[in-house]
């Protein structure tokens, strides 16, 4: 007679990533130097909710821990919000093996820091610094000192620059009774190419260029595809002074995948993946009630004066109800 075996019950998978802080420490201080360092070979500190929740230099002192581990061997760092100048002097330090750095939206260095880095790793191939703005000599930088750099990537949330600009001065010579002077056409268009001909004349070895929301025009993108001559992605989406017409997509026929403005479908290189400037932030409804309900508390208390505000918000809140808790609500279908 058989006996039917029963299967060994499979455990539940856990992502050790999401133990705490301390947890982990004190797992890894277990573990030698070499049998760790691979753990920390790849390094994305982005689209995680330490990044917004933690202060700056907090999460710094993190990534310096998480350098550290890696002994020398960390060829890849991602991160988002927190970067400083201290800590990219730091990875610079011990970067003999780092091939790509990414930073998004981090406004506490200059680009002379991103500059250093580059000329102390040699083997860096891809950098990105995206959601700054970027003067040319910031280009001519990175090709003085890393010219075989192979990827770049300068992703922006495209505004209409000149438009505020415009809006500012009419204001300001609508006060003083001013006529504004028009900008030559050639300045406006050599202005909104300054980057686009410096990363030509400086980066020749690129291979993928990702410049989404960029003010470059036709003439910027001519003078890359002519100095940029082994690209094979290129991404120009979001730029809005770029009037893509046949000359250009005959110009752009010889790389392999190309996204330009307002043209469907895209041809998606995998490469091409960004990183919103909060993407990765989440809050919580109930902290969006209790920030709405705060910025009331303070209004009333402005407006009623210190000793009736509290009062008049006590009364005030009782009344109000959390729109989730509107009738008829819960049944809206907002797919």
């Amino acid at each position: 007679m058989e006996v039917e075996s029963n299967p060994l019950p499979v455990p539940e998978v856990r992502d050790w990533s999401e133990l705490p802080v301390d947890a982990l420490s004190a797992i890894f201080t277990k573990l030698g130097t070499i049998e760790i360092s691979w753990l920390w070979r790849f390094v994305d500190m982005t689209q995680h909710k330490l990044v917004f929740s933690k202060a700056e230099n907090v999460v710094c002192k993190m990534a310096k821990v998480a350098i550290d581990r890696s002994d020398g061997r960390m060829e890849s760092f991602w991160a988002q919000k927190f970067v400083s100048s201290e800590l990219l002097d730091y990875i610079a330090s011990r970067g003999n093996s780092l091939k790509s750095i990414r930073v998004i939206a981090s406004g506490f260095f200059w680009d002379d820091a991103v500059a250093r880095l580059a000329a102390k790793c040699p083997m860096l191939e891809e950098i990105e610094y995206s959601h700054q703005k970027h003067l040319g000599y910031f280009f001519k930088q990175l090709g003085a000192v890393r010219p075989e750099l192979k990827r770049l990537r300068i992703h922006m949330q495209w505004y209409d620059s000149d438009a505020m600009e415009r809006e500012m001065r009419m204001d300001q010579n609508h006060d003083e009774d001013q006529d504004e002077e028009e900008e030559p056409y050639e300045a406006w268009e050599a202005r909104h190419n300054e980057g686009a001909f410096a990363i030509a004349e400086n980066l020749h070895e690129l291979r993928l260029l990702q410049m989404a929301g960029d003010n470059l025009t036709k003439k910027g993108v001519y003078a890359i595809l002519e100095g940029c001559p082994h690209l094979k992605c290129l991404d120009l989406t979001q730029c809005g002074h770029l009037n893509v017409d046949d000359e250009l997509l005959a110009r752009c026929a010889r790389i392999r995948h190309v996204c330009l403005p307002r043209r469907w479908p895209h041809v998606h290189c995998p490469d091409l993946r960004t990183i919103g400037r909060d993407e990765g932030e989440v809050i919580e409804m109930d902290d969006l009630y209790e920030m709405e309900a705060r910025d009331l508390r303070d209004e009333a208390a402005m407006e009623c004066g210190d000793d009736y505000g509290d009062n008049y918000w006590e009364e005030y809140s009782d009344s109000l109800v959390p729109w989730w808790g509107l009738p008829g609500l819960a049944q809206c279908d907002l797919r």
